[in-house]
């Protein structure tokens, strides 16, 4: 096994909070994640996610902008499909496109 190092990182208090909790529920210590993510990057060439300027929309608004929440938002989602005229309407390759891009996928 190669001699250990050690590099410190600096965060603010909230993110390592949240991060060492995030790592206390998948049963894996912070040091130990750190690791997989640099042993990724060097494996890889790679950032393992995409670094990017566009604002970020945690994936739950996301799905949520496309799922009815309740029975009552499903209800209303259909009858405003039902009274949508055909011409306004987009084919599923568009539609799949769309999703893709807001998803950022």
């Amino acid at each position: 096994m190669a001699e250990s190092a050690t590099l410190n990182v600096r965060m603010d208090a909230e993110t390592k909070d949240a991060f060492t909790s995030f790592c206390d529920e998948i049963g894996m210590s912070a040091s130990s994640l750190m690791n997989v993510f640099a042993k990724t990057v060097v494996r890889n060439q790679a950032i393992p996610f995409s670094v990017t300027t566009r604002t970020s929309v945690p994936a739950t608004a996301s799905y949520a902008r496309i799922f009815p929440q309740t029975e009552d938002e499903l209800e209303e989602m259909l009858s405003q499909s039902a009274s949508t005229p055909l011409s306004e309407c987009i084919t599923m390759n568009e539609g799949v496109a769309n999703i893709k891009e807001r998803m950022g996928w």
